[in-house]
């Protein structure tokens, strides 16, 4: 089972790889180290959950405010170009962070907010413009594979990110006499990171526009020519924006699950920084086998199943997280959410980039990226509300409501637009 699931890296070129690499270095900071401290460091700086979630918001709103830029550049421009330029945003983020506690009064709280916004804005130019890049970097019928394998290194460098970021501080505060209550030791691990960042953007400059992929040529859709009628032109966007609402709602379960759920160990349960950091780590590990049985599951049960099914089970697993006051429950519900995502994540690419033509992919990457994006930043800007008049319970249950919405919105989709489509010729 395994040597099926792995095999198709063979069909993948140097680039693809080089890719994958870059993909490594960046999640590891950024949805790794910094996803796990950055809460923590701003506690220890004495911010309350108002200011955190402000924090993480501007940030994911960045996110989603550069992925539509960076999908509709990525249209008419090189993909290969907007991901250096994307890496070298990341890496001015990452150098600026561990700066910002030495700025007065005022500024500070600026510096605050800025470098991970500035991280995750060129981490959208990196990630909405790969999702084209690889598409033109493998044979079709790789094409879920290569995103199960996008998937599950970015699982792998959050798990290892994570892991590191759980217990680097603790290990500095050792070596500098420092407790855990000091924000020294996570300013310090947030330089060590830069080196990561660096050597990531460098990795980035390799990256080369693929050549030509020779495929057969499918039949077009009515209207899919120079001079198309503008209903057809109209239909497309439609598609866009219908799907990417529903990518607004879907994960914005998971996104409640990710940015409070460092906050709810340390605050409510009182946990130790490396449980947490380990409790994180495990979430983004078990993502790794996940997204590589994902091929799998599609070829048995096609895409729609599998995003459906998905999308469901990261649901159900923020109850535990809602409704036991206990480590282990926010542990196991928060595991069972992240892994679920990289399955809905791989399956949900691959059947919205192609309910469109090649030449809007990277816009439809860059909408649903987008939609991600405003999802989470809502999630953790309305969370640190939310938690200021009501509790984590409260919180985790109106994540799963919506997200459970975004599942019926899918599947509304499907259940009226399959059979329309099967009557269509396919793009």
């Amino acid at each position: 089972m395994l040597g099926r699931i792995l095999s198709p890296i063979r069909a993948f070129n140097a680039q693809a790889r080089l890719y994958f690499a870059v993909i490594v270095g960046l999640t590891f900071v950024a949805d790794g180290l910094v996803s796990v401290l950055l809460n923590l460091y701003l506690l220890r700086l004495d911010y309350g959950t108002e200011f955190i979630g402000l924090v993480n918001a501007v940030g994911l709103l960045t996110f989603a405010l550069a992925s539509l830029p960076a999908g509709i550049l990525g249209s008419r421009m090189s993909t290969t170009a907007l991901m250096k330029f994307g890496a070298f945003v990341c890496l001015a983020g990452g150098i600026m962070l561990p700066m910002a506690e030495w700025l007065p009064p005022g500024w500070r709280e600026l510096g605050l907010v800025a470098p991970p916004a500035l991280m995750f804005g060129g981490f959208a130019f990196v990630f909405v413009n790969g999702a084209p890049f690889l598409l033109n970097v493998v044979d079709d019928a790789y094409k879920n594979h290569a995103f199960a394998l996008k998937a599950a290194h970015w699982s792998l460098a959050g798990f290892a990110g994570s892991l590191i970021g759980g217990f680097l501080p603790g290990a500095i505060a050792d070596m500098h006499g420092w407790t855990l209550a000091d924000p020294a030791p996570y300013r310090l691990t947030f330089a060590l990171a830069t080196v990561v960042l660096a050597l990531s953007t460098i990795l980035a400059l390799r990256l080369r526009p693929p050549p030509p992929k020779h495929t057969q040529t499918q039949p077009e859709r009515p209207g899919n020519r120079d001079g198309a009628p503008n209903g057809w032109a109209a239909s497309i966007l439609l598609l866009i924006v219908i799907m990417t609402v529903i990518r607004l709602f879907q994960v914005a379960g998971s996104a409640t699950a990710m940015v409070y759920f460092n906050v709810y160990m340390d605050q409510q349960l009182a946990v130790s920084t490396a449980l947490i950091g380990s409790m994180a780590a495990i979430g983004r590990l078990t993502g790794v086998p996940t997204a590589l049985l994902t091929p799998a599951l599609v070829q048995r049960w096609g895409n729609i199943r599998v995003v459906i099914g998905a999308s469901f089970l990261a649901t159900l697993c923020l109850l535990p997280m809602a409704l036991v006051e206990h480590w282990l429950a926010a542990s196991f519900g928060y595991i069972g959410a992240i892994s679920m995502m990289s399955v809905r994540y791989t399956a949900f690419i691959v059947y919205i980039l192609d309910l469109v033509p090649p030449k809007q992919q990277a816009l439809m990457a860059g909408t649903g990226e987008a939609a991600a994006g405003m999802s989470f930043a809502m999630m953790a800007l309305g969370g640190g509300f939310i938690l200021s008049a009501f509790a984590f319970r409260d919180l985790f249950l109106l994540g799963a409501l919506i997200s459970f919405i975004g599942t019926l919105l899918f599947w509304l989709y499907v259940f009226v637009s399959e059979p329309k489509r099967k009557l269509k010729p396919v793009l």
